[in-house]
Parts: structure tokens; C-alpha cells; sequence
């Protein structure tokens, strides 16, 4: 029924006519209304009853939906990144020593005397992984340390090594491996906890420093019709310093435009009474405006490609190799537990189909009478039995869909390790969605693009996008992974809005339904009409939160 308005105020801020997306399934209307940010009316009778001498009118030549959000990723560490020595964009040897010398040519900046960067990826390296005497090569004696893209490695010179006092004789830590060669002494790499060995001596990036790479990663991910994140991992983890201040300055001086929920690190050397500091976190953010930190973030493997994902199948060239489960099995239960009995949603990091199961047998031993959004992220292995469990227990898949594809990372040093029956059940995102899962999409950014559409055109076609620098071969954007794991278009986009706001406690974000947060994104194709072909191509015009717009191209 078409609503009159009886006062100025009643009437929309403003009207967009055009080809609107309500959701995933619903069939398009042809304009929205929007009033002190939400959603009032949709359908264009509606909305001109409500549009005014005030009122804003837009005739959108493309197509209104959803804002996406990110559901897992690390928005900081990837405006760091972007300042820093960033291989994101390359993927060639020649490309990253070149890249590298030209920052070793610059003057130090904030990292001191250090050389810091990321991005790299191990298939662009003989054997798969750099060595210290490849970077000792283009940096001379200087202190160098490049992060893995994938956040699970470093690469440190000769110069990071002597200072870490990292030799032959140093042991492996505790749910880390220092690469070695075949006279023991350490090649360079440094895996898992054993990166903190060299980061642990880094200079710390000051607030400021801070501040403005989440301002910068917060234009970035608006530009990929982005309206919010869950940011998984906001403590002191990885060589990063703790990003709860960060965040509750950003907030508090009104520079976040995005709403952010922060999974709060759980520090996985310290017993139940940091859950005191959890609790007093998650108060004093609920009195903010855009941040909230209502989650945990639990690590509890590694990743497969270097055998430091728990699996309950041995590797297949290490056949005693079975990964690293971070927490024993019962000690996880006994955490969850406590956490489930503070009502946080737990957010739990399991690549290996192990660690996949010991996470959900530690949420059903948990406490359930109330509605947590307990989800598991990554999900790379899942053994059949364990599909149906997602839904029984009420547990988010949170799967990162651009790892979906037969790339080169990909065949080259991950397939290879993997038993013919783990790859038989390799990103099960169709299974997953099958077996009664909900689904949310995050892209665990920097580790992969944070782009959206690139998410989705994976996600349904088991292929690489065109233009992605990490695929550029036709048997990565032409054979699919599993193509019978792939999803449909409506599911894939369902998992990118309401499924990812859903996972991050972002109640009002995900739909376009009336009362909703007038939180959308303008783009130049309807991704739920076009070829699955061409997702990837689907262009962002504008992006809005509560809406104001945050992104004009």
C-alpha cells in the first residue's frame, strides 16, 4: 500500500529509480527510497509518495543491491601492506626482485633500518619457497623481512636471520618450523609461529601509522562495493601490533564509514583469564558507533602448503605428517566452552579437514541455549561425514572463495601434497550449501583479493577472473576445481551480503527490505542476470552506508 506522507520529515532523503535488488531471490522492483539511512519503500508508487521538494532523485543506469561484506579479512595489515614493499600485484621472480631493490633504494621509513614487505606467493620460486641468499641478492646486508601472501611464512635475509640469533642450533617453536637445508641450517623461511622469531623485532608502526592504513585499506574495500568487515584477527598476532585501539580511535574521531566487527585474538599461550580483558573489550566497543567487537578468533591449524594444516589423512609425500593442531582437542573444547559461556561467537581458523572436526566437536561441547554465529573459517578440507554438522550445529561456513580455482599456487605446491582423497573434497562449497550449511564469504584479504566480484565469479564457475596477476594461464581461468562444488549465482551472492553481515552481527546490513541500513552498491550489470562468465567484469559505481555515499567512481 502506498504510504502519503503527512510531514517534511516523513519524506525519503533519497530515491533511486532503476533495477533494484532487494536480496538474492526476490524479483527486482524498479526504486528504492531511503530516509535517515535505512530503507522505507521500495517500488516506485511507494517511493514517490514519499519523494519531496527535498527529496534527492536518482536515475540509476545499472543496477541497485546489497553492499557486500567481507566476512573475513585483515583491512590494516592490507593498508600496511599497501605503504610497504607490496607484491600483491606481481607474480614473477623478476618482477618481485625488481620490486624489491627499487624499496631498497629508498631512504628507511618507519620500519627503521629495516626492509619490510609481503605478497609473495612460493610457485614463482625453484622448489617453492625463497631462500635468504636469493633477498640477500638484491638487498646487500640489510635487514629484510617479506611476509608470505598468505600471512603463514616469512622470508628473512641473512642480515633478519643474525639478528633473530636464528642458526642451525636454534630449535623449532612451538606450533612453528624454521626451513632448513640439508646441513641444517635455516634457508630462510620461517613458518607459522616461528615468523615472530624475526617480526618480534620489527619497530611497531605508531597509532597514526596505524590509523591511516585503515582509512586507506577502508577506501579500497568501499571501492569494491564493501560496506562492512569482520576483521579476524583485532589483538597482537603475526607480527602485527594490537589493532583494538586502532580501530576505537578511528571510531571515535568519526573516520569509520564501514561497520566493522572485530574478532577479538585469542592468545594461544595464555590460559582462560585473558577472557576478563575479551569481556571489557567487547563493553567498551558496544559504546561505539561503527566497531564492535562481539567475536574471538581462535587459530587452530595452519595451511596445507606447508604442512602445518591439521589433516586426519597423512600428507601424501610425508606419510606421518598429519599438520599442527594449535590447541589440543580437549583444551579447544574447554575454550570454547568458556567463551560460549560469555555469549562471543567464535570465530575459528581451520584450513585442515582435522582441525575442521576438532572445531566443531568443540562447539558441540559447548553451551548452546542461546543464538551464537559460531562459524569456521577457510574450510580448504572437510570430510563428508562433517558436512551435515554445519547445519545441525547451527555453525557459519566462512569460506574464502578466490582460493576455489586450479591456479599455480595451487598445483604447484599444495595439490601435491594432497592425498586423491583429500582433493576429492577440496573447498566443498556445494557440498557445504547441499548438507544445509549457511555460507558467508570473506576473502581473508591481504592473503587474497578483497574484491567481491571476483569472490562470486569463483565461487559459481571454479575458475580464475580474467584479470587476477595470480592466474594468468588458461588452465586456471578455463578448468574448473571440482566444478560440481560450485555454487549457484543466487547462493553465491546470498553468502557475499546476508550471509557475511549475518556471520559479522551486522543485523541490518545483507538486504534492501524496508527498515533495513541503506547500506548498497550501484553496479553497471545485474550479477544475478549476466553470464557467469562475466562476474568478474561486473563494474562498481558507488557504494553507500546508512545512506550517505562512501564511493563515487
Amino acid at each position: 500500500m502506498a504510504v502519503t506522507p503527512t510531514a517534511p520529515g516523513d519524506r525519503a532523503d533519497t530515491v533511486l529509480r532503476g533495477v533494484v535488488r532487494v536480496d538474492a531471490t526476490s524479483r527486482p522492483t524498479d526504486a528504492i527510497a531511503l530516509r535517515a539511512g535505512r530503507v522505507v519503500a521500495l517500488g516506485s508508487e511507494h517511493c514517490e509518495a514519499l519523494t519531496g521538494p527535498g527529496t534527492e532523485v536518482v536515475d540509476v543506469d545499472g543496477v541497485v543491491a546489497p553492499a557486500f561484506v567481507d566476512a573475513h579479512a585483515h583491512p590494516v595489515m592490507g593498508g600496511l601492506n599497501r605503504v610497504r614493499c607490496d607484491l600483491d600485484d606481481l607474480h614473477d621472480l623478476d618482477d618481485y626482485r625488481a620490486r624489491i631493490a627499487e624499496h631498497a633504494s629508498r631512504p628507511s621509513t618507519g620500519a627503521g633500518d629495516w626492509l619490510v614487505g609481503s605478497g609473495w606467493y612460493g610457485d614463482v620460486f625453484h622448489g617453492g619457497l625463497p631462500t635468504a641468499a636469493e633477498l640477500d641478492a638484491v638487498v646487500g646486508g640489510r635487514a629484510a623481512v617479506l611476509t608470505s601472501h598468505d600471512v603463514h611464512s616469512v622470508w628473512a635475509s641473512s642480515e633478519a636471520l643474525r639478528r633473530a640469533g636464528i642458526d642451525a642450533g636454534t630449535p623449532d617453536p612451538a606450533g612453528g618450523r624454521i626451513e632448513r637445508g640439508a646441513d641444517g641450517r635455516p634457508t630462510g623461511v620461517l613458518m607459522e609461529s616461528a615468523a615472530a622469531l624475526v617480526t618480534d623485532l620489527l619497530p611497531a608502526p605508531s597509532e597514526g601509522e596505524l590509523v591511516d592504513a585503515l582509512l586507506q585499506a577502508q577506501a579500497h574495500l568501499h571501492a569494491m562495493g564493501i560496506a562492512g568487515w569482520q576483521d579476524a584477527a583485532v589483538g597482537e598476532m603475526l607480527g602485527m601490533p594490537d589493532l583494538y585501539p586502532v580501530y576505537r580511535a578511528a571510531d571515535s574521531a568519526g573516520l569509520l564509514t564501514a561497520r566493522v566487527t572485530g574478532a577479538l585474538w585469542w592468545d594461544l599461550d595464555r590460559d582462560e583469564s585473558q577472557v576478563a580483558g575479551l569481556v571489557e573489550r567487547r563493553a567498551e566497543a558496544a559504546t561505539g558507533h561503527r566497531f564492535t567487537a562481539t567475536a574471538v578468533k581462535i587459530m587452530q591449524d595452519g595451511v596445507c602448503e606447508n604442512l602445518t594444516a591439521a589433516v586426519v589423512e597423512a600428507y601424501r609425500d610425508v606419510p606421518h605428517d598429519h599438520g599442527l593442531s594449535f590447541l589440543e582437542p580437549d583444551r579447544l573444547r574447554d575454550v570454547v566452552t568458556t567463551l560460549a559461556a560469555e555469549r562471543f561467537d567464535v570465530h575459528l581458523h581451520a584450513v585442515g579437514d582435522r582441525a575442521v572436526r576438532e572445531c566443531l566437536d568443540a562447539v558441540e561441547a559447548s553451551e548452546r541455549g542461546w543464538s551464537p554465529r559460531h562459524q569456521v573459517a577457510h574450510i580448504d578440507l572437510v570430510q563428508p561425514d562433517d558436512l551435515p554438522r554445519f547445519g545441525r550445529l547451527g555453525v557459519i561456513a566462512n569460506v574464502q572463495p578466490l582460493w576455489a580455482r586450479e591456479d599455480r599456487v595451487l598445483v604447484e605446491t599444495k595439490l601435491p601434497h594432497l592425498t586423491e582423497a583429500q582433493r576429492r573434497h577440496h573447498f566443498a562449497f556445494g557440498s557445504l550449501h547441499a548438507a544445509g550449511a549457511r555460507l558467508a564469504f570473506g576473502s581473508d584479504w591481504p592473503v587474497s583479493s578483497p574484491d567481491p566480484l571476483w569472490a562470486l565469479h569463483v565461487a559459481v564457475n571454479r575458475t580464475a577472473p580474467a584479470d587476477d596477476p595470480h592466474a594468468q594461464d588458461d588452465h586456471a581461468r578455463t578448468v574448473p576445481l571440482l566444478a560440481h562444488e560450485g555454487l549457484d549465482v543466487a547462493a553465491a551472492f546470498s553468502a557475499a551480503t546476508a550471509g557475511a553481515a549475518h556471520a559479522s552481527r551486522m543485523d541490518a546490513s545483507g538486504t534492501l527490505h524496508p527498515g533495513m541500513a541503506a547500506d548498497l552498491v550501484l553496479l553497471d550489470r545485474d550479477p544475478l542476470a549476466v553470464p557467469p562468465a562475466e562476474l568478474s567484469a561486473v563494474a562498481v559505481r558507488a557504494t553507500y552506508v546508512a545512506g550517505r555515499p562512501v564511493h563515487e567512481a
